[in-house]
């Protein structure tokens, strides 16, 4: 079998949600060079045209506007799903939004799916599903409380699903990673590179192990993880 064979019978329809954010800057044109085919996700109209330039289509949609039935009506063409929205440090009634609110209505829409429900990667952070902070009632306390309600209910669920938890997130190159097995060091710091290196190798295996994958900066390629 040719080597273009191989690409087009790996390739996958992918729905990167969040796709202007500064990890996907780098998911999607990462996931459109490995062969796969890329709609993303956008509320602001501004970020349209670079995703264009990568190679995706595009969708501009506010995800806290989707009822259950406009979330299966948006996911079900797709092989993969990948969260990577997310309120950045907004108030904490947007944060409770679209970090819980609008991911749980996602993951109802794909429970509704059952067997026809689509691979969803969500993009958390590590130790996510037991973290714990001070009720200030800001937007880091929903934050923490957002991630844990959803990381649980995908932890509970029988869904395709494959939760990453990179550690404190950087602007710096990729270089490699370590896979956390332990509690995490308070300095340990991810490459948002990284990240998406590491949500396309998700997309091409169909999950990594262990589930949740938590990992930060380190010396082991990707590929061999």
């Amino acid at each position: 079998m040719s080597t273009e064979e191989n690409t087009q019978e790996a390739s996958k329809f992918v729905l990167v949600l969040g796709a202007g954010g500064n990890v996907s800057k780098h998911t999607v044109p990462l996931l459109t060079e490995s062969g796969h085919k890329v709609v993303a996700l956008v509320r602001n109209p501004n970020h349209a045209q670079a995703l264009i330039d990568a190679g995706a289509a595009v969708i501009i949609q506010d995800l806290t506007a989707l009822d259950e039935e406009g979330w299966a009506r948006l996911i079900t063409p797709f092989d993969t799903v990948v969260w990577s929205a997310g309120a950045g440090g907004g108030s904490a009634e947007r944060t409770y939004a679209v970090d819980r609110d609008a991911a749980l209505k996602a993951v109802d829409a794909l429970e509704e799916l059952g067997e026809f429900a689509p691979h969803f990667i969500m993009v958390s952070y590590a130790g996510a599903s037991e973290a714990t902070t001070e009720d200030d009632g800001g937007s880091w306390y929903a934050y923490v409380e957002s991630k844990k309600a959803v990381d649980k209910r995908l932890l509970a669920s029988e869904l395709p699903y494959t939760i990453l938890g990179p550690t404190r997130l950087t602007d710096e190159p990729a270089k490699g990673l370590n896979v956390l097995t332990e509690l995490r060091n308070a300095e340990s710091t991810t490459s948002r590179e990284l990240v998406a290196q590491v949500i396309v190798e998700a997309v091409d295996r169909g999950g990594l192990e262990p589930n949740p994958f938590d990992f930060e900066d380190g010396d082991t390629p990707v590929a061999e993880a």
